[in-house]
This record gives structure tokens, sequence and C-alpha cells, in this order.
């Protein structure tokens, strides 16, 4: 054997016993099965050495909590050129398949048959950006390319995911979101506890506001917002939060309605802004219909997700009428997603919806704390890891007993087995068939042995492609460093994984 190569082989051995020893998870029979899977084998050494150093360095808590300086000190040294190569030669090789999407094609062809992609583009809203216009033109045009890179196999069912603040102006954004929450707080204000308002407290509320709607438009609130015939005058909360969106994607002759223009408050330029995101929407979405091919909306942080829950809703009520094509991502690790969970089951019942729901812990934790304490705020983040676990298991079961009830597409999107094991033995306790109802779903560059033992046992598994600039995947590059340090503290069997791979390669074992 080469001199080198046997020093590296002696010098993981510490390595290797370690991860073995802290395996207390399976038995040995389970990790003979995982090693004789082999699910490193189409990588190649320098890669598998790439990927044991990535994941024994975001094992410290410095090196991720410090990333973002330590990015900005590397480019600040190599240069944007320089730093762009190394950033894609080592972490963004382990966490993403490329910059572009020829380089997802070829992933893509050398793939296990029995796995599925979801194809993630991952911009999104940045600063500093000159022509912010083009910038959310040039993301409608690679979704919709990602679309038709789909459509090409389509006994596959490969989908695409999308943020929503890559397609449209952030400010805006941020008014929708806020415009949202203010109808809720309307819904309360004439309330006043009670579980129904009226018609006519509605019209009465918006005069006091200075809003006067005249026959015909309170005939078009009542007709084509509320969706109600002539004889009925009772709104409870479940219809005025589905119903009344502060603006309209698919309906917009709604927009000009008085009590909506006075719900967002938005100007002409706002209109146009939202015209042109409409668009971009219609870009990929349309071709998606066409091709079946499913659209992950991702969640993204809480000053932004009132808005992106009211575009998801009016796409799925758009696109999802023979079909679940549209699915919603909730954060487990907020304290709202129980209420929103419960929102979500009793609005799909009520109107008879198809709903997708991808179910993910959350990303954004970090930012989310830190700016609520900035701002004075209770922290939105669940009190410990256990209160997340307990959140998620809650609500994983009320999803899929739902199933049963109304068209439910539920999408486990986790690292953590012991989630993934609670869903398999709530279906079987539920006698819920494995027939694509549940789904289950993991990142690219992590918990290779779960997707690959979900798929070997014959569930719909999925494994999340993303790919991008450099310059716009250190964002998401970041949080997957937070997500990776907590699974790779909880579980060592990747680490025993690849340089078991390494000893076959070098005919050691």
């Amino acid at each position: 054997m080469i001199p080198s190569c046997q020093k590296f082989m002696c010098s993981s051995k510490v390595i290797y016993n370690f991860a073995v020893a802290n395996q207390t998870r399976y038995s040995s029979s389970q990790l003979q099965y995982y090693q004789s899977l082999r699910i490193h084998k189409d990588k190649s050494v320098p890669s598998i050495l790439n990927n044991l150093l990535i994941n024994h360095m975001l094992k410290y808590d410095w090196v991720v909590d410090q990333g973002p300086k330590l990015f900005d000190l590397l480019y600040a040294i190599c240069g944007t050129r320089l730093a762009n190569f190394l950033v894609n030669h080592t972490i963004g090789k382990v966490f993403t398949a490329g910059e572009n999407l020829e380089s997802v094609e070829r992933y893509l062809s050398s793939s296990n048959n029995k796995i599925s992609y979801i194809i993630d583009y991952c911009s999104e809203a940045v600063e500093g950006i000159d022509d912010c216009e083009k910038f959310y033109d040039e993301n409608s045009s690679i979704f919709r390319q990602t679309v038709l890179e789909c459509a090409k196999k389509p006994e596959k069912k490969n989908m695409i995911a999308i943020k929503v603040s890559s397609l449209i102006d952030m400010n805006l954004l941020k008014q929708i979101n806020k415009a949202r929450l203010n109808i809720f707080e309307m819904f309360y204000k004439i309330s006043e506890g009670k579980s129904i308002i009226t018609v006519e407290q509605v019209f009465s509320y918006l005069k006091e506001q200075g809003i006067n709607l005249n026959e015909n438009e309170q005939k078009q609130f009542i007709k084509n917002v509320l969706k109600f015939n002539k004889n009925e005058i009772e709104i409870d909360e479940i219809t005025w939060r589905y119903r009344v969106q502060p603006i309209f994607m698919f309906e917009t002759e709604l927009n000009s309605n008085p009590a909506i223009k006075y719900f967002n408050n938005l100007n002409e330029k706002d209109l146009f802004l939202f015209e042109q995101f409409i668009e971009r929407v219609k870009y990929f979405m349309d071709p998606a219909l066409q091709n079946k091919v499913c659209v992950m909306v991702d969640a993204e942080q809480t000053y932004l997700q009132w808005a992106i829950d009211s575009f998801s809703e009016q796409m799925e009520a758009y696109y999802n009428q023979n079909q679940t094509l549209v699915y919603n991502t909730f954060q487990n690790y907020l304290k709202q997603t129980k209420e929103r969970v419960d929102f979500e089951l009793a609005k799909a019942n009520k109107f008879k919806l198809n709903i997708g729901i991808k179910m993910v812990r959350g990303a954004y934790m970090v930012e989310e704390s830190k700016l609520a304490k900035e701002q004075g705020k209770e922290n939105p983040i669940n009190d410990g890891y256990e209160a997340t676990t307990s959140m998620i298991e809650r609500n994983l079961e009320q999803l899929i007993l739902n199933i049963r009830k109304s068209p439910t597409k539920v999408f486990v999107a986790s690292h953590n087995e012991k989630t993934v094991d609670f869903v398999k033995e709530l279906m079987h306790r539920h006698s819920i068939p494995n027939q694509g109802d549940v789904l289950f779903a993991q990142l690219y560059g992590l918990s290779d042995h779960v997707t690959y033992q979900l798929a070997s046992e014959g569930y719909r598994i999925y494994k999340y492609v993303p790919f991008g600039k450099t310059e716009i995947m250190i964002p998401y590059l970041m949080r997957r460093a937070q997500e990776t340090k907590k699974v790779l503290q909880s579980s060592s069997l990747q680490t025993l994984l690849l340089i078991d791979e390494l000893k076959y390669r070098f005919y050691l074992k």
C-alpha cells in the first residue's frame, strides 16, 4: 500500500474505534447491514477524505458559530475567485451538487434508482443586489429549468424546491406579512372573544376606519372574497383567515376592492412589483402543472412566513385542484407551529382541499433567537430540543391521522432517526398504507444511511439536491453547518461508514 495511505489508515484508527464505540443506538447486525450497503461506494477517495474533514470540523461549536466571520476572512485574504474555488471543493462539495443545473444532471444520471430527488436552487433574498428585478427574473427562469429537468423522467416523480424571497422584493414581502397579521387581528377585534363574526360587523368596522364600500363592492367582497351565497352572513375564524387574503395572486380583480386595498395599503409601484411576482410564479408553476412536477415552498424567517403562507395557500387552491402539486413547509422549532398545523387541518377538512405539508425541525433558529433578543420580544423558538421533538411528533401524528379524512400528503423531512421510526410506527399502528401519502426526505450530504434504509424498506424516499452560485449558497451552507453539528454530535455512524469505504478501497476490509 502507498505509505501515505497507510499513515492515514493508522491515524484514522482512533476515530474509527471511537465511532464504533458510540453506536449505542445500533446492534451489531444493524451495523453490519449499513456496512454491507456501501452507501459511499460512488464517492472518490478525495471526496471521502473531504467529507471526513468537513464533518470533523463541523463538530466544533466555535467553527460553526464563527462561520460567517471565517467566510468573510477567507474572501478578504483569497479574493472572490480563489475563495469560491475553495468553498466549492470543500464544504460545497459535501452539501451541494454544484453551481449549475448541468452538475445536478450529472449527479442524477448516476443516482440510485430507488431514490427520488428534490432539486433545490438555493437562491434567496440577499442584500446589495444592484438589479433586484433582474435577479428575481433569473431565479424564476432557473426554477422553470429545474421543473423541465424533473419532467424528463416522470417515473421518478422528482420535485423542485423554491424560496419565495428569491422572487419578490423583500420590503414588499414584509409589508404583505404585516398586512396578513393585521387581518388576523381584525377578526379578534370584531369578535371580542367570540368564534363568529357577521358580514355586517365587518362592513361596520371598515366604515369606522373610513372605508365605505358601496353596494357593488360589498357584493364583490361577500361573493368573491368570502365566496358566500346570498343567505350566508356568519364568518368563522377559519373562513376569515383562509378567504380574506392581503392580496390576491390569481383573482387579481379583487385587489381593487376598497377592503383589500385597506388591508394591504400598497401603492401603485408595490402593485406593479406584485404583478411581476405573479408572472414569475406562473412561469415555472404552469409547466409544473402541465408535467405534474411537485413544488416545495420552503419555510423562511417568521417576519416573512405569514406572507409566504398566504401565497402557498393561493397556489394550493389554484394548482392543487386535482392533485397535490404544491407543498408548504412547517418549522417545528417554532412555538406557533401547533396552532398553524391545527388551522391547516381544519381548513383542509372544511373546504375539502388537497394539501401537502413538509415537516421539518427548522433552519433559522440562531437568527430568530438573535432577532427576538435585539427587538426585546419573546423568543419564538421552543424551550429546548425535547420541546421541539414533542412538537414535531404531535404534529406529525395529527397530519398522518388526517390522511383518512381528507386528501393529505405528509413529507417527513428529517435526519432524526427516532422521528423517522416514530412515523413508521404510526403508519403501522393506524394501518396507513405505504402508497405515497407519507414521504421521507433527507438533505444531500446528511444521513445517507437513513435514506438508503428507507429505500430498501420500500418507503417513498427523496434526497434534497441543492445547487447554486457560490455567493448565494453561503447562507444555505451556514444553516447546513448548524444542522450538521447536531446530527454529527448525536451519531458517529456517518464517520464510521466513510472510513469503512476507505478500508474497502485499500483492501483492508
